[in-house]
Order: C-alpha cells, then structure tokens, then sequence
C-alpha cells in the first residue's frame, strides 16, 4: 500500500494582516493628520473648576491636574509621536540601505569596516543608544528622531547587506553586471528593488520600536516639552497622581501599547507574506 503525502495547509489566519490592526492604525492615521478636527476640545484649554475629573461622557478620558480634556491631548500627540517615529525611521533607511548596499555588493574592506560598526553598535542596548546620542544633541523632535534613528541602523543595516548578498548572486545580475552595466545602475535597477521587501517588512516591525523609543525617550524629558502633548509626556505627567488619578497615566499608556502592538503585527503579517508564507 503507498502511503499519499498530503501537502500541510497553510493558515492564513495567522499571517494576514488582521483587521482590527489596520483600523487600529487607519484611526491613529486619522488623528495625526487631523488632530484639530478629531479632538473635542482645544488640548491646552485649561480649567482649573474640572481638574482630575474622572472619565466621562463629557471627558472620555478624563481631566488632568490643570482642567485640560486628555483625550484631546492624547489626540494632538498622535502627532508629535508619530511623526518624530517616521522621521527616524527615514533617517535610518537611508543610512541603512546605504551601508547594506555598500557592505554587501561590494564587499572586500569596504564589508569588513562597516560591519565592524554595525557589530559595535548591536551590542549596544537601542535604548542606550538613544539616550547617548539625545543627551549630546540636546532636546527636540529633530535631535529625538536622529537619535531613535541611529539605533535602528544596525539591524536594518544587516538585513540589507544579508538581502543584497542574496539578490546579487542571482543570475540576473550577474547578466548585468557582464554586460558591462556602471554598478550604481545595477544597484539601482536590479539589486535593490529586489532586495526591497524583506527590508520594508522590517520597517514596520522597528516602526513600532521606534514610536515606543520616542515616548520612553519623552518620558524621560528628552523630547517633546510641556505643554505640548506627546504620549510620553503625557504618561509622565500623570505620574505624581497616579494613586488617585489613574487615567492620567493608564488611557494614554493604553493608546501607546494598542499602536505599538498594531505596528508589530501588521509588520509579522508582511514579513510572512514576503518569506511565502501567505
């Protein structure tokens, strides 16, 4: 008797990119976009007659200790937050991919010295990183964003070296590259649109430490300044009042987790597509 293999069934349950992820994310979206027009009220309205006042109808997520709607700050920093996360994460592509490219197609001493780096700087905690970086620039969105950047490099950096060793090894480009093709159009014609997608799906994934690093590094003062609102900020400020005012810490906290936790799986979701799985 011949024993008949069946092919194991794929989930795609668990691969695809879950609804509730991609709301999750198209409502943040929203909110960094139009924050004037999704927030209730003005976010540095204060009123010192509603301060501390618990969640309600009238302020879903409460008041702070100067009388002002956290929902509608939490909304305005949707902004702060993201955008200084994007920026990071611009910064550290470009300085990723371009000492991927460099490393991986070109090898030899140009491979070894900028690897070298890059081994330096994964031993190091991101966080570390960060805090070395921002306490030698100084304050502000812009030195936040540079300094969360820096730390991803590395890892971004390695996965693009290890795509571009891939990709250039490939048929294709060994066409192109005896056909006499200058090596920045093979680069740019051939090895890195085909190396793009595993990179892109770790892009998502450091998206999420990245809006995490900036309201750790904001909670700890390094970013965004009172009064303006940003999620580390905020949960910062709630600190001395959390045993009676536990929303001023928790609702915002909460926001930050559901995004980080969204950004993360819609990234899993597209790193499995990109490995075949789906």
């Amino acid at each position: 008797m011949t024993a008949t293999t069946v092919p194991p069934t794929r989930s795609r349950s668990r691969t695809s990119v879950p609804g509730l992820s991609l709301t999750v994310l198209g409502l943040v979206g929203a909110a960094a976009l139009l924050p004037g027009v999704l927030a209730p009220r003005d976010p540095y309205a204060q009123d010192v007659s509603e301060r501390l006042r618990p969640p309600s109808a009238e302020h879903l997520f409460g008041t702070d200790e100067l009388g002002r709607d956290l929902f509608s700050r939490v909304i305005h920093g949707t902004q702060a937050s993201l955008s200084i996360a994007l920026l990071a994460l611009a910064f550290a592509f470009g300085l990723s991919v371009l000492i991927g490219l460099t490393a991986g197609y070109f090898g030899g001493t140009a491979d070894r010295v900028l690897m070298g780096g890059v081994d330096v700087l994964l031993a190091l905690p991101s966080l570390l990183i960060s805090l070395l970086i921002v306490s030698g620039l100084g304050t502000g969105p812009l030195n936040l964003a540079v300094a969360v950047g820096v730390a991803s490099v590395p890892t971004l950096a390695r996965v693009t070296r290890a795509e571009v060793l891939r990709v250039s090894a490939q048929t294709f480009v060994e066409a192109a590259n005896g056909y006499g093709l200058a090596r920045h159009r093979v680069l740019g014609r051939h090895v890195l649109p085909h190396a793009r997608g595993p990179i892109t799906a770790l892009g998502a994934l450091e998206l999420a430490t990245m809006v995490l690093s900036v309201s750790a590094l904001s909670f700890l003062g390094y970013g965004t300044q009172p009064p303006d609102p940003e999620w580390g900020n905020l949960i910062a400020a709630g600190r001395d009042y959390f045993a009676t005012s536990w929303w001023l810490t928790t609702l915002p906290g909460a926001v930050l987790a559901g995004v980080v936790l969204a950004l993360h799986r819609v990234g899993r979701a597209l790193g499995a597509s990109e490995a075949g799985l789906v």
